[in-house]
């Protein structure tokens, strides 16, 4: 029996060309095929199955590469295989064509001669459910090449470099706040005194709020036990309030004067 499909490769001739003799990187896309072992000289070892309706048919067996035309872009193959369960064997020719696609990439036009013999002869006389069954086959193999062919694209693509997060001042554990270390390799020009000025001035009001914030846990987990004081020092409300009034006033004239020199 003798039957034609048809599928598409969405890149151009000559890469497709290449793509369809490189039978260990598209034989994973096919459906039911497995590369067993590369034997050389265009010579592979592999098996194939294929459901008939309620039959399952499985080949063991060898392909090879005939004969190709880099002119024409077309390769002749052969192949044979045996049952494993002992019901029969398998003989197919085929061929594929290429030939550029008007919209882009590329058109495969794929002929097979396929002779079934033993007990899984029977399953080829319904000749129109064997060819109905590899243009299933083949359009699934075409949807797996084209996300193949994405994912090595994606893998291809220089990844974006993510935007670096500022870095807040750490505290140690006396309040006093540790100025952040430039990153590695970022090749950032040093700072400003203008800058380093501020930087300086934010650190002192954060150490501020830290001591704060530390002394007002600790007067609520007196209270909690029920003795202690129940509010923050209101002298050191009071220098936390100045300072940051302080700060955010130096802060907005710094920032002014940085920008009003460009």
């Amino acid at each position: 029996m003798e039957f034609t499909n048809h599928f598409h490769v969405p890149l151009p001739l000559e890469e497709t060309w290449k793509l369809m003799l490189d039978v260990p990187r598209i034989l994973p896309c096919l459906p039911g095929a497995r590369l067993k072992e590369a034997l050389g000289d265009d010579k592979y070892l592999g098996s194939v199955s294929v459901k008939l309706g309620p039959i399952k048919l499985a080949f063991d067996g060898q392909a090879e590469l005939v004969r190709k035309d880099d002119a024409q872009h077309i390769a002749w193959l052969r192949g044979s295989g045996l049952d494993p369960k002992g019901r029969g064997s398998a003989q197919s020719e085929f061929s594929f064509a290429l030939v550029p696609a008007a919209g882009g990439g590329t058109d495969v036009t794929v002929t097979t001669q396929l002779q079934l013999s033993g007990a899984v002869a029977q399953y080829g006389r319904g000749s129109g459910m064997i060819a109905e069954v590899a243009g299933h086959i083949l359009k699934q193999f075409e949807h797996n090449l084209a996300a193949s062919l994405q994912d090595d694209a994606d893998a291809a693509e220089p990844a974006v470099p993510m935007p670096t997060a500022a870095v807040q001042p750490a505290a140690t554990a006396q309040g006093e706040a540790v100025p952040p270390r430039p990153a590695a390799g970022s090749g950032n020009a040093p700072a400003s005194p203008e800058a380093q000025a501020l930087l300086l001035q934010a650190q002192a009001v954060l150490a501020q709020a830290q001591a704060v914030l530390a002394a007002t846990q600790q007067a609520l987990n007196q209270n909690r036990r029920g003795a202690g004081r129940t509010a923050p020092p209101p002298q050191e409300l009071n220098m936390l309030s100045i300072g940051m009034k302080a700060f955010w006033s130096q802060f907005k004239q710094g920032v002014g004067g940085l920008f009003g020199r460009r």
